[in-house]
């Protein structure tokens, strides 16, 4: 390359670093902390010894051993731990750039080869014009890529294992051209040993290095043997290579040795999952993934994915075709991995694309290598490729900016909302401890906090309904996060259920990661379960209204309006029918509202008997803007799928009684 190309392929090189710089600094502390984020601020946050011992994390310490120092020197502010990440997503943009040199030098025959014979004539040209192009659309790729800048604003260790997977296997190239070098071999030993202690599938880009290096470095080992005119040195090359390997597999050795029954304990066995299927599952959802990103509709996704589908299939051809280390390490360096998670997906609790983050440099590699292709057919079709792969990068983009449905978690605005509707005295329930790093990262100040269940103790078990009674004892007022899956900790809804008969739901939120709930702990009929207002109504046959309950006939702007509802199933019913409590002004206008399932959803309809009485309590804040005067309740049953409300009938006469029951009138006072 001439001093003049040299000089601006370094000004774009450095153009498109500062893009990749400024796409993973923009927005970078937007997004709410996260569960896993969470813990590994946690986790980080604690004794070091604690950090890298075998079973405080899944993961190997490398990442959290960083962070531990990092959060020393810069605290532990949203934008403070991310930025590591978004350090360390940048600077894997320049060791694309290099390894996507490396690998098509290598490609050619410069580096690699019996006798280190270059190109030469019209296939030496297209190659020259290959080592100028194709590592900086690779670099451009990475630097935009939606789903690289999407683990460049997390504080976990998906970007790092990247990086360092990456520059294991632009050292393993580099080997092959300067074998004799301890440096070389030395950062060949870093770099993967570092990789392997940043995540477990590390070991299938080292395993896919392997084969690519034992077959080369054995032939040339024989053609030493049988050619004197070959350097003596060469003897000892895949000695050196079989050294480095050991020595990162000794370097191992202590981890396994602390982790093994951690690990052990989260294992399954799901040989069924050993099919087609779930490869072109796996395949799938790590193309688009790398294609699209995380934030844009499925049917965006495929498009994306077809066109960088073409686009890498056709890379993978022409590095392939070319001959050499560099093709065949940059194929293997994609899809044995790919591979290798098919394989020991049964064995794992569950895939994610994420966990083969680190063999997106291949891809992207590829796909500038595919544009090559492209250009050397008709300038015109890469040009056009290339763009459709750039403006689908920026769709990507564009949508986990902004696309608010697809934030990762909104625990941090959760607890906003907390801390600015609490009232002194509230109660905060915590459902599932795996949220402790989260609260203890968001945690509002002036709330007592309780875990339910404690560890050991079921949700059924007397001993936590006796606890939850000593803190309805101590509170007016409870809050109620469920972090997580419900149906993994309560499948039976068994502490939503005993909220909702021992106080009423004031509020419902969902929040990305948890929902939230608010119970005002006195239902309105009080413990006797009499009913003040008797009444009869039908609603579509399969359940009556036999009456209702109030805390009081009056209410003041801004305050609770406790209402007891009782109902009694006359059919059986497959549909889940949701309740709703209106409290209307003279206009007719909602100043207080509480939609639900029955019991807060822990007794939904589809799970009533026939015969079977529900009581059913619902606190309704009034609206600080009610005007004084009489507001009239109404109440009914909808299908949430389709808004449709359930018809009401008079039972001894049968009249149509519209899709409402209407309750009486509550007086708003001054």
């Amino acid at each position: 390359m001439t001093p003049v190309r040299a000089r601006r392929s370094s000004l774009w090189i450095l153009l498109v670093i500062l893009l990749a710089f400024g796409l993973r600094l923009y927005a970078l502390d937007h997004q709410d902390i996260w569960g896993d984020e969470a813990f590994s601020i946690w986790l980080s946050s604690r004794p070091l010894a604690e950090v890298v011992a075998g079973g405080a994390d899944t993961h190997p310490p490398l990442y959290p051993v960083l962070l531990f120092f990092w959060e020393r020197l810069t605290g532990t502010s949203p934008l403070a731990v991310r930025l590591l990440s978004a350090l360390v997503g940048t600077l894997l943009v320049p060791v694309v750039y290099v390894l996507a040199g490396r690998a098509v030098d290598a490609a050619g025959g410069r580096a690699v080869g019996a006798a280190g014979r270059r190109a030469t004539g019209a296939a030496g040209r297209d190659f020259a014009l290959g080592t100028e192009t194709v590592p900086l659309l690779a670099a451009l790729l990475a630097a935009v890529s939606p789903v690289l800048v999407y683990y460049a604003q997390e504080t976990r260790m998906y970007g790092l294992v990247t990086l360092l997977a990456a520059a294991s296997v632009y050292w393993a190239l580099r080997f092959l051209h300067q074998p004799r070098s301890g440096a070389v071999a030395l950062a060949c030993w870093a770099a993967g040993l570092a990789a392997a202690y940043t995540h477990y599938y590390a070991f299938f880009v080292i395993l896919a290095e392997n084969a690519v290096l034992l077959p080369v470095l054995w032939h040339r080992r024989q053609d030493s043997r049988r050619q004197a005119i070959l350097p003596r040195g060469r003897r000892g090359e895949l000695s050196r290579w079989l050294a480095v390997q050991a020595g990162i597999a000794l370097a191992y050795l202590p981890w396994i040795a602390v982790q093994s029954g951690f690990l052990g304990g989260k294992a399954s066995a799901r040989f069924g999952e050993w099919d087609l299927s779930t490869a072109l599952r796996i395949a799938g959802e790590t193309a688009s993934a790398f294609s699209a990103g995380l934030a844009v509709s499925p049917g965006w996704a495929w498009a994306i994915g077809i066109v960088f589908g073409v686009v890498v299939a056709a890379g993978l051809v022409l590095a392939l075709r070319q001959g050499g280390a560099g093709g065949t390490l940059a194929a293997a360096y994609l899809l044995l991995p790919l591979l290798l998670a098919w394989a020991v997906n049964p064995i794992m609790p569950f895939f994610y694309a994420r966990y083969l983050l680190l063999i997106a440099p291949a891809f992207y590699l590829l796909a500038a290598w595919g544009l090559a292709a492209l250009g050397r057919a008709w300038a015109p079709l890469a040009a056009v490729a290339a763009v459709l792969l750039l403006a689908g990068s920026g769709l990507g983009l564009a949508g986990y900016y902004g696309g608010e449905a697809y934030a990762k978690g909104r625990y941090g605005q959760m607890m906003a909302y907390v801390k600015e509707h609490a009232r002194p005295g509230d109660g905060l329930l915590l459902a599932n401890p795996l949220q402790r790093p989260l609260y203890d990262y968001y945690r509002p100040a002036g709330l007592d906090a309780y875990y339910v269940p404690r560890p050991g103790v079921p949700l059924e078990d007397p001993r936590t309904a006796q606890e939850l009674e000593a803190i309805v004892g101590r509170h007016a007022r409870l809050w109620l996060v469920r972090f997580g899956n419900p149906e993994e900790y309560d499948p039976a809804g068994s502490l939503v259920r005993w909220l909702a008969t021992h106080g009423s739901r004031a509020y419902f939120g969902g929040w990305v990661d948890a929902d939230l709930a608010l119970y005002v702990m006195a239902p309105a009929g009080g413990s006797g379960g009499e009913i003040q207002h008797p009444l009869r109504a039908d609603l579509g046959g399969r359940v009556r209204l036999l009456g209702y309950s109030l805390g009081a006939e009056q209410v003041a702007p801004g305050g609770t309006l406790l209402l007891t509802l009782y109902w009694q199933a006359l059919a059986p019913m497959e549909e889940r029918y949701t309740v709703f409590t209106h409290l209307l002004d003279a206009g007719g206008q909602i100043q207080a509202q509480m939609d639900g399932e029955p019991q807060a959803g822990g007794l939904p309809t589809d799970r009533w008997s026939m015969g079977q009485i529900v009581q059913d309590n619902y606190a309704l804040e009034v609206s600080p803007q009610a005007q004084p005067g009489p507001h009239l309740l109404e109440v009914g049953m909808y299908l949430l799928a389709t808004m449709d409300r359930l018809p009401v009938q008079d039972p001894d006469s049968g009249a149509d009684l519209g899709d409402r029951v209407v309750l009486g009138t509550v007086e708003v006072i001054p």
